[in-house]
C-alpha cells in the first residue's frame, strides 16, 4: 500500500504542477476516491498497531509479573514487528494528509 500512496502523491503532484484546468473535476473525483481507500488502509492500520502495541505491554507485563524468561522471545518479536507497523502508519498518515493539502490546492486551481 505504501508504493500506492506514493505513487498517488506523485500524480497528485504531477497533475497540480501541470496547471491544467480541463480534467480538473474528473481528477478530482479520482483522487477523493483514492484518499477513501487510503483512510480505510490507514484505520485498519491504527487497529493492528494499537492491538499489537497492547500485546506487546501485556507480554512486558507478564515477563515482569511471572518472572517468566522464556516470554522474552515473544516479546521481541513483537516489539520488531510493532516497529514496522508504525513506521508504516506513519508513512500512510502523513501522505494522506499530504494528499488533503494536494487535494484542497488542486480544487483552488
Amino acid at each position: 500500500m505504501e508504493k500506492t500512496v506514493l505513487t498517488r502523491v506523485k500524480e497528485a503532484e504531477d497533475f497540480l504542477a501541470a496547471g491544467k484546468t480541463e480534467n480538473r473535476d474528473e481528477y478530482l473525483r479520482y483522487l477523493a476516491r483514492w484518499i477513501g481507500y487510503i483512510q480505510h488502509e490507514r484505520f485498519i492500520h491504527l487497529v493492528v498497531t494499537m492491538f499489537f502495541a497492547l500485546f506487546a505491554m501485556l507480554t512486558m507485563i507478564i515477563i515482569f509479573v511471572s518472572g517468566l524468561p522464556y516470554s522474552i522471545p515473544a516479546l521481541v518479536i513483537l516489539v520488531i514487528t510493532l516497529g514496522f507497523y508504525v513506521r508504516h502508519y506513519f508513512i500512510l498518515e502523513n501522505k494522506t494528509q499530504y494528499l488533503y493539502d494536494l487535494y484542497d490546492k488542486i480544487e483552488k486551481m
